[in-house]
């Protein structure tokens, strides 16, 4: 079993600020392990990296982790640090390897390399942080209007990280792309061709995408993946039809159907983030899905917390509640499926401390995106127009 979390023996994240991370789920600025001005060949087995795996061996719960993924678990929720456990069980024996100061003697097996924050949606739970396409509306809404415009990419034009890829290539197996969006990205196509130039179409590679183009310059990206064995797509789609076009500002149901299925064959699952404003019809998704034999996964939003799902009413949540039983009445889901169901719902289900506090900034800060958009929450949740209105 597992001590802690398997990343730290395996992973290294680089963050779209150029910091380095466990893994993407580490929110916290102040809980970074290293930075693009460290050099990258000695990250792995620096003191944090080392400080973090003698953490989890001897029983302890390392700070940047208990956000990230023991408190979801505590209220029920299913983790991305129980996800990879059971996606890498495989390699639970390199904790038993480890030396007595906390380093190893790997190399990293999964990277995740996020070459910009190059986007074109302007998604509500997201920010310009990990979106360019909310430059220009952040300085009209409060909690986006400090945000810095970044565009850097620290990662594709650095000569040291691509030394570095060349020295690990051989333990290299599993590479992951987010974003920003990865398709609209300039080093996403460079490391696909650097991956075939080196012979090394053996990794698996992981997009999580919005599926939003298929093009992108001159590249093709279905003559690129055509070289690599194992292509995964989790396309990203929170919420049905109407609620995931609002939410997610620029996205259309009908060219994410349409690009879905022209891709079908490297789907693994699509991956909804449910939140205040997924939720609802998260059922309808999954049903839809199922139509097109293909599964969801849910994924529960951590942060911000003011659009947690947990702040909706209990009428609401109840309504949520029967709509998931009639869908697993209607449908069969294997043991893994129905788990991350029930711990989504279970979730959904519990009590959210400071509710009155965090009820106002999301009333805020959804009135702010609504002005900047054009939009009306009461409109596309009509059965909320009243618990919104008393905020």
């Amino acid at each position: 079993m597992v001590k802690g979390c398997i990343l730290p023996w395996m992973h290294i994240m680089a963050d779209v600020s150029g910091d380095y991370k466990i893994c993407c789920h580490v929110s916290q600025s102040s809980h970074t392990m290293g930075s693009h001005k460290d050099p990258i060949s000695s990250l792995f087995n620096n003191d944090k990296y080392k400080e973090v795996r003698k953490q989890m061996l001897s029983g302890q719960i390392p700070n940047m982790c208990k956000i990230a993924c023991y408190d979801i678990e505590d209220l029920g929720g299913e983790s991305n640090r129980q996800q990879v456990n059971k996606r890498f069980k495989e390699f639970t024996k390199l904790q038993d390897y480890t030396n007595d100061d906390g380093s190893v003697n790997n190399n990293p097996i999964y990277l995740d390399v996020r070459f910009g924050n190059k986007c074109n949606f302007k998604c509500r739970i997201c920010s310009p942080y990990a979106s360019s396409a909310w430059f220009k509306d952040a300085k009209n809404v409060s909690a986006h209007k400090n945000a810095k415009a970044q565009l850097e990419d620290y990662y594709t034009d650095s000569p040291e990280f691509w030394e570095y890829l060349n020295k690990i290539k051989k333990s290299v197996k599993y590479f992951y792309f987010a974003g920003g969006e990865p398709l609209l990205m300039d080093g996403h196509y460079k490391l696909l061709q650097w991956f075939i130039d080196n012979n090394k179409t053996d990794v698996e590679l992981t997009y999580n995408t919005n599926l939003s183009t298929l093009n992108y310059k001159n590249h093709d990206v279905f003559e690129l993946w055509k070289h690599f064995d194992n292509i995964s797509l989790w396309p990203s789609v929170d919420g049905y039809k109407s609620h995931c076009q609002y939410s997610r500002t620029n996205f259309n149901w009908d060219t994410f159907i349409t690009n879905l299925l022209k891709v079908r064959k490297y789907v693994n699952t699509v991956s909804c983030t449910t939140s205040i404003y997924s939720i609802l019809t998260t059922p309808e998704l999954i049903a839809h899905m199922r139509t097109l034999n293909i599964s969801t996964y849910l994924s529960i939003l951590d942060t911000p917390h003011h659009l947690d799902m947990r702040l909706l009413p209990d009428n609401i949540k109840n309504k949520v509640n029967k709509k998931f039983e009639i869908l697993k009445r209607k449908f069969s889901f294997n043991t893994d499926q129905l788990g991350n169901i029930n711990k989504t719902v279970e979730f959904l289900n519990k009590n959210i401390e400071n509710e009155s506090n965090l009820l106002k900034r999301f009333k805020t800060y959804n009135s702010e995106v609504d002005i900047v958009n054009n939009t009306s929450f009461i409109k596309i949740y009509p059965e909320l127009a009243e618990w919104y209105e008393q905020i």
